[in-house]
């Protein structure tokens, strides 16, 4: 099973140092940029197969694959991983279209 990060497991701090400080900034600057690489992928497939799903007639979400999702997510990360695979989801939707404007007389 993929590893989970238990509620309240922290990891002890190294001693701080300057060098260690700024390649773990470093570090965690470039798994930033690889996660929103990462999101913006799920987005556009995400979007792409609502678009497949609705042309073939079908609604455009899954509920039951929505709701897989937040189980995953809650069972490796707790609450806080719902609440990431909320934002996640509300990402994957399509923008909603503006409303026409009102016609003028």
């Amino acid at each position: 099973m993929p590893e989970s990060v238990p509620h309240g497991d922290q990891p002890r701090p190294p001693r701080a140092t300057e060098g260690i400080a700024d390649d773990t900034a470093e570090q965690l600057s470039a798994l930033d940029e690889q996660l929103i690489a990462q999101l913006v992928h799920r987005i556009r497939l995400a979007r792409g197969h609502q678009l497949s799903r609705r042309a073939a007639g079908l609604p455009t979400t899954s509920l039951a694959q929505e709701n897989a999702m937040l189980l995953r997510y809650a069972a490796r990360l707790g609450d806080q991983g719902a609440g990431i695979a909320l934002a996640i989801l509300e990402l994957s939707r399509p923008p909603a279209s503006p409303a026409p404007a009102p016609e003028r007389p």
